[in-house]
């Protein structure tokens, strides 16, 4: 006769509940995956034998599931053509649009053709900011100005390391201003509405947008305008050189694609040794012929 099995510790049968029971769980999860895969692909597979509820709640799960956001839309800018002026005298080359984006023809007329800086007319009565170039379209009026000058007092006195873009646009936009507060310090009219800066070739180029006030011309007769301006100003040495594009509100929006074209073409260029002139140290003699 055998022997009668001793009967398992208490623990043992505890351990062995506990694994019945997460074998249970872990059976039902399985259950329920197969029966939900089962579902889908008796939906999508057999949609004739599909039971009417399955079909119905299949659906409501798609619809609940977000759809992804649709891909942003670039924007796509009509390119204009562009003539471009190079200097080199003072080293800088510059670009400006010749038709509007519709195609129509923008006639420009050079107002101010001047190859140092100490023959440009100043654009304030300090003269420190002076015309070296600019075109006039008449329509408008329309202007594309090159101006260069030293470094405005707000900015002389510190590190251009540590100048800020809209800093820099601000500053170069009051020193060019006639408006003077009862201190005697100068205020600019124009209203920055951004500012950025770039390095290109190391040197670098603050870009910015602002409005101004103008006045009444023939296009916009009412006695408040304004003007819609684009600038961009790199540093060399100690002088600023600085383009700008402008245009009354009325023919900005014709005209913004090819400023912009034509402000990010501009660029410091190397100094020819024979020809560059220094604004404010550009000598006695014209350059020797070797």
């Amino acid at each position: 006769r055998a022997a009668p099995r001793a009967a398992p510790p208490a623990d043992d049968l505890g351990n062995s509940a506990s694994q019945l029971a997460t074998d249970a769980r872990v059976s039902t999860r399985r259950v329920a995956l197969t029966n939900a895969a089962a579902v889908l692909v008796a939906a999508v597979t057999l949609p004739a034998c599909a039971d009417e509820e399955v079909v119905v709640a299949v659906v409501e799960a798609v619809a609940t599931t977000p759809a992804p956001p649709p891909a942003p839309q670039r924007e796509v800018k009509t390119l204009v053509p562009l003539t471009t002026v190079q200097q080199p005298t003072m080293a800088y080359e510059f670009s400006y649009p010749t038709t509007t984006k519709t195609g129509e023809p923008i006639r420009w007329a050079p107002s101010r053709v001047r190859e140092r800086y100490s023959k440009a007319e100043p654009m304030s009565p300090d003269a420190r900011q002076r015309i070296v170039y600019e075109f006039i379209a008449f329509k408008g009026p329309m202007t594309c100005t090159v101006t260069v000058g030293p470094a405005p007092p707000k900015l002389a006195n510190k590190d251009p390391t540590q100048w800020q873009p809209k800093q820099v646009a601000e500053a170069v936009l009051a020193d060019r201003a006639t408006g003077r507060i009862a201190t005697g310090q100068k205020v600019s009219l124009a209203e920055v509405e951004y500012a950025r800066e770039e390095v290109i070739d190391g040197t670098t180029y603050v870009y910015y947008e602002y409005i101004s006030q103008g006045s009444p011309n023939l296009a916009e007769r009412e006695s408040t305008t304004f003007r819609h301006s684009l600038g961009v100003t790199a540093r060399r040495g100690n002088f600023l050189y600085t383009y700008t594009v402008s245009a009354p509100e009325t023919l900005w929006d014709s005209n913004q694609g090819g400023f912009e074209q034509g402000i990010d073409a501009f660029r410091l260029t190397e100094p020819n040794k024979k020809k560059f002139r220094e604004p404010g140290n550009e000598g006695l003699f014209p350059p020797l012929p070797f």
